[in-house]
């Protein structure tokens, strides 16, 4: 379908998959515009960097004559957008943002998906990296803006391409297939399997069922160390190798260690010793992630020492416990984390990183189906933080508000029943500013967490930050 077209439109263009989606698209020799709201994103600045036209609003009169192919997300109403509805009544080729990822990823003999609820992005951006490093000439589709400045989609070499493949659904509740489920990979690794999206999955088991559905395609690279993961493997036919801290690994992780800048970790391939390698990264799944970047790297053909050496240097992804600012002793990271497993792992790979820090998370929850099916669940894991400022959920554009009573407030009634009182929710992010002014002191570290916009609280706090200089 791409080679029949010239001219492509893009629905939803600033989101951060689209925006990398149509760089790639522009990159490979098409004309591509979109349109947006008028909210300032995170992906303006490639969007202009690209000169890719962005036009405001969904109105049918910016879709032009010349178009010959519309693509859409689930985002902004999906295929009851106006603008999509108009492409089909004129005959406009009409395509889901996964399908047309698909087209783009047949292109090349190499195709790389990294799946799972939870490190996907980081676990793509990772492998992009190192295959860079390695002189590969990847090109690769993640679902944020950069990684290490690197722009998050762009199209390279003709041998691989690398691809962070979400399980959510192409356009909940109409179509609830799953986005992967379009896909064709050649070699697909997965970080984990959880209970997410209850909008696209009715349970854990539905979940599974659809993972299982994506694994029966190419070579599988698996965590050895999650029991979803391990339950659907007696379903599977083909070659599987696994990753992690389990014995049985193929590749295993025997000893680590971390510090405030980097952890070294250790691992045996097949029982043969492979030695220390260092990343720039913190946590036990971080570690175990990297290590399945080692596994599929290793499989590709590609020496230890290289590999070691491709790896270095890689310090994440945007919104991925991303240090923001330093001052007073004091540190604020943000990160994209929003399933209860996620915010584990981040507070946990915080407290390994910084023991001697106090943690303040200033948590929004993302969307009210999640909160309200995963509120006890939120509460333990944010009880791993010693203060939690819980602002007013992050609503979805697709669900109703009116129709469920879950607050901020339903997850500290969670934490008090669990016996933490620490777990605060508030009316407003301005009430969540107040709270953190009247507690801030040196020695703090301030995280941002949330799928929403909590990141934007950044200038507010690090005014509070700057202002903490005389307390103790």
């Amino acid at each position: 379908m791409l080679n029949k077209t010239r001219n492509i439109f893009i629905v939803g263009i600033k989101g951060a998959a689209m925006s990398n989606l149509a760089v790639m698209l522009k990159q490979l020799g098409h004309r591509v515009s979109g349109c947006d709201v008028e909210e300032e994103f995170i992906t303006d600045d490639i969007l202009r960097r690209y000169k890719i036209p962005v036009s405001v609003g969904f109105n049918t009169s910016q879709l032009g004559t010349k178009i010959d192919l519309i693509t859409y997300s689930a985002a902004h109403n999906g295929q009851d957008n106006p603008i999509v509805k108009e492409g089909v009544k004129r005959g406009i080729i009409v395509l889901s943002q996964a399908v047309l990822l698909s087209e783009i990823m047949d292109l090349f003999p190499i195709r790389i998906a990294v799946c799972g609820c939870h490190g996907k992005t980081t676990t793509t951006s990772l492998l992009t990296f190192a295959l860079k490093n390695l002189e590969a000439a990847p090109s690769h589709m993640i679902g944020a803006p950069f990684f290490n400045e690197i722009p998050g989609g762009a199209i390279d070499g003709k041998k691989y391409i690398v691809v962070e493949a979400d399980e959510y659904g192409i356009d909940p509740p109409r179509n609830k297939k799953a986005k992967f489920l379009e896909l064709n990979p050649t070699h697909t690794l997965c970080t984990n399997i959880d209970y997410d999206h209850p909008d696209v999955y009715a349970s854990i088991e539905e979940t599974k069922k659809t993972f299982l559905s994506f694994f029966r395609q190419g070579k599988l690279y698996l965590c050895a160390d999650d029991p979803n993961i391990n339950s659907l493997i007696p379903h599977l036919t083909q070659p599987i190798k696994t990753f992690g801290f389990s014995k049985d690994a193929s590749l295993h992780v025997t000893t680590y260690a971390s510090g405030e800048t980097k952890t070294t970790f250790n691992v045996t391939y097949d029982r043969h010793n492979l030695g220390e390698f260092v990343i720039s990264l913190f946590g036990e799944k971080n570690i175990s992630n990297a290590a399945g970047v080692i596994l599929i790297l290793l499989d590709l053909g590609f020496s230890v020492d290289l590999i070691k050496k491709a790896i270095v240097g890689f310090i994440g992804v945007k919104r991925r416990s991303e240090l923001l600012h330093s001052a007073n002793d004091i540190l604020l990271i943000d990160d994209y984390g929003h399933h209860p497993s996620e915010i584990a792992a981040t507070i946990s790979s915080l407290r390994s990183r910084f023991p001697h820090k106090r943690i303040i998370v200033l948590f929004q929850p993302h969307t009210f189906s999640r909160t309200e099916i995963l509120k006890h669940d939120f509460a333990v894991s944010l009880s791993r933080a010693d203060i939690v400022l819980v602002a007013p959920i992050f609503a979805s554009a697709r669900e109703n508000s009116d129709k469920t009573s879950v607050s901020s407030k339903s997850i500290e009634q969670e934490a008090v029943g669990i016996g933490n009182n620490n777990v605060i929710g508030y009316a407003s992010k301005a009430d969540v500013l107040v709270k953190l002014q009247s507690i801030i002191k040196r020695n703090d570290v301030v995280l941002t967490l949330g799928a929403g916009d909590i990141y934007k609280l950044k200038d507010d706090i690090i005014k509070i930050i700057q202002r903490a200089t005389c307390k103790v």
